[in-house]
């Protein structure tokens, strides 16, 4: 076999499989292939936009012995179709009926109530375990100011009240499921548990449960 004849065999076989590849590819209607339009895709998902951007927030309310009603304006941004994450702010009155159990120099019992107005700020991330189901973090810092009760500091015995500013951390972990409403609306309802376990976190003790409005731009 000649020289030429080789290379002529050779330049076939290499069109070929250039044919073979290009035949294993799936195509759009425009004729970009699949792989071009998940490169684009990614290249995309990765620039900022603003129909990522995340509105919303939370509303809590709880009634008895314990007092609770908040409020926690959200925003937040949608890094990937099931990852979220954002910063929060929030308004909370709490109320822990008679918290405070005293007795004084004659045996007489008295009863008084924990109150407070708390601001609070905080980080959040949100993870699409699975359809409508996810799992929530968010770490909250609580700043209060509340009267605690006690005898009086100059020995008499009579019972006061003093005033207190203090700040607590929250850690968050919970779980939840977020019910599409239109294209761009959705309702969530979500329990959490704080597992940090401050003894003056409004959420000492007991489970939080929330429910959230959050809107894409």
């Amino acid at each position: 076999m000649s020289k030429k004849v080789s290379y002529i065999i050779a330049i076939l076989v290499l069109c070929l499989s250039f044919d073979m590849a290009r035949a294993q590819e799936v195509y759009t209607s425009s004729g970009r292939s699949m792989r071009q339009v998940q490169a684009k895709k990614k290249k995309e998902d990765k620039k900022f936009s603003p129909d990522k951007i995340i509105v919303g927030g939370g509303i809590g309310l709880s009634f008895g012995t314990i007092t609770d009603i908040s409020i926690t304006p959200k925003v937040g941004y949608r890094i990937t179709d099931n990852f979220a994450a954002g910063i929060g702010l929030g308004y909370n009155y709490f109320r822990w009926k008679n918290y405070y159990e005293i007795e004084d120099i004659h045996g007489n019992v008295s009863y008084y109530d924990y109150k407070t107005s708390i601001y609070s700020a905080s980080v959040w991330a949100r993870y699409k375990v699975w359809r409508n189901l996810f799992a929530h973090a968010e770490y909250e810092h609580n700043f209060m100011s509340f009267t605690e009760y006690g005898y009086d500091q100059q020995g008499n015995g009579t019972i006061e009240g003093r005033k207190v500013n203090y700040n607590a951390g929250s850690l968050l972990l919970g779980a939840g499921i977020q019910q599409p409403v239109g294209d761009r609306f959705s309702v969530v309802f979500m329990v959490m548990y704080d597992v940090l376990q401050n003894e003056y976190s409004p959420y000492y003790k007991r489970v939080v449960p929330q429910i959230g409005f959050y809107m894409n731009l």
